[in-house]
């Protein structure tokens, strides 16, 4: 099942197991609830694919036999046309409607009158532009392409700017690769519209001229032309205005963001119905400025297609000389628009240079201060330490030094309790002061200062 016949099974509630009597209920139910004639035209879309998608598939006899009678019953044959007449059509369909037979047969009468791209409804745009190619034309004057244009009428009247066709004579190319003469019979500066006539008679494709007053902010458009030389180009896009005035015309345009490129003027803007509402006319470029292309509203020169009056060459020659001045006109606005938007846009990339500088100044002195108060704090981290290593080594130093003079008071002490026991032996032995004692006594007194001496060194370790 492909995309189109997924999204009218959804369309109708169908699930994607569900029968094609199922479709056919569905689709009386939903024709019998809408108004909108858009509703009614997507139901109808949706219900000829599902039908399309039934008849390729097959189904079982039962199924098969419920939806032939309904599509009998909407879409009688020529032949029980005739012989039944309207009354037995209202009949029958009131009986298998229950009661809404006007609302089924109005929808069916209008589903047999529209033409494919209402058929198809708004989904289809390869059958829109397979329908549109043929009557897109590109326009040369002079050997040159100069842009774009379409055809109006079966006998080969074609639409295009008057900026496009600034000559009296030209050649018009068809995506067949067929190229005829053409003449220049309308040309309005007011509203940048030219009017060409096809010399070669043959029955040409046209299009359809729409109402670009029921267009709305929104809606989906395709713009057809030849841009850069590249013919039968199609691109699509959205609706952002109706109704934005120039200075240098009398028209008002649509506003579109279908990519526009040199060569897409004079082409068409169309609606999703394949109508034209609008010519392509110009778009504003600048460093900053994308999607924004005008169209002339297809209603402001309904008047002169319908007229198809031929200007006399004078009138042709002083209207083309107008062409000239009001290019030069509009070109001036948008030198002065495109000026404008870019002082805007040199300004404010000023503005955002420097604000960049002002920030990466900020930024640089936030940098600098932090090394600043790292440095100062690193300074004030070594003072510290350098302080403190002070104040040790001078704990170090005194300690030393207490240490130094208790040991040596611990010796002095020692020595002179050694003298002091070696005068007593003396005495004892009734021998003077610092007398020789006996190897043994002598020998003890000494063995007891070295006790002594080692004594103090162990308590005062230097």
């Amino acid at each position: 099942m492909d995309t189109s016949t997924k999204r009218s099974f959804e369309i109708l509630g169908l699930r994607e197991d569900a029968s094609a009597a199922d479709a056919d209920r569905a689709y009386r139910v939903l024709i019998a609830e809408k108004t909108d004639w858009s509703d009614v035209k997507e139901i109808n879309w949706a219900y000829e694919c599902v039908r399309d998608y039934f008849s390729s598939k097959g189904t079982d006899g039962s199924a098969g036999a419920q939806a032939s009678t309904a599509s009998e019953e909407l879409h009688p044959s020529p032949a029980e046309q005739r012989t039944t007449g309207s009354g037995r059509r209202i009949a029958v369909v009131a009986a298998s409607l229950t009661g809404v037979v006007l609302v089924v047969l109005a929808a069916f009468l209008a589903f047999k009158v529209m033409d494919p791209f209402r058929t198809r409804g708004t989904g289809d745009l390869s059958a829109i532009i397979k329908t549109l190619k043929p009557s897109v034309i590109t326009v040369t004057t002079d050997g040159a392409a100069r842009g774009s244009g379409f055809v109006v009428s079966k006998d080969g009247f074609i639409v295009t700017n008057a900026h496009v066709m600034r000559e009296l004579t030209g050649k018009a190319t068809f995506s067949d690769g067929s190229v005829v003469d053409i003449d220049l019979i309308i040309v309005d500066p007011d509203r940048d519209f030219a009017l060409l006539k096809a010399r070669q008679a043959r029955q040409y494709a046209f299009l359809r001229l729409g109402d670009s007053s029921a267009c709305s902010e929104g809606d989906t458009v395709i713009a057809a032309g030849t841009p850069l030389s590249f013919e039968t180009t199609f691109t699509r896009g959205i609706i952002s205005s109706t109704k934005r005035l120039f200075p240098a015309y009398k028209a008002s345009f649509i506003q579109t963001d279908a990519a526009l490129s040199p060569g897409n003027s004079g082409g068409p803007l169309i609606n999703l119905s394949g109508d034209v509402i609008g010519i392509n006319s110009l778009k504003i470029s600048g460093l900053s400025v994308e999607g924004m292309g005008f169209a002339v509203a297809i209603n402001d020169v309904k008047h002169h297609i319908s007229s198809r009056r031929q200007m006399g060459e004078s009138d042709l020659a002083r209207q083309l000389a107008r062409v000239e001045e009001k290019m030069e006109e509009m070109n001036q606005w948008r030198d002065q628009s495109s000026g404008r938007e870019e002082k805007r846009v040199r300004d404010r990339m000023v503005e955002e240079q420097w604000e960049r500088e002002r920030r990466r100044r900020e930024f640089s002195e936030r940098v600098d201060e932090a090394n600043r108060n790292l440095r100062e704090q690193k300074e004030r981290e070594e003072r510290r330490i350098e302080e403190e290593a002070e104040q040790y080594r001078s704990r170090m130093r005194d300690q030393m030094e207490a240490k130094r003079k208790a040991l040596s008071e611990c010796l002095q002490t020692a020595n002179h309790r050694y003298q002091t026991a070696w005068n007593d032996s003396c005495r004892s032995m009734n021998l003077g002061a610092q007398c020789k004692l006996p190897y043994s006594s002598a020998s003890m007194l000494e063995q007891r200062l070295m006790q002594s001496r080692n004594e103090c060194f162990r308590l005062y370790p230097q």
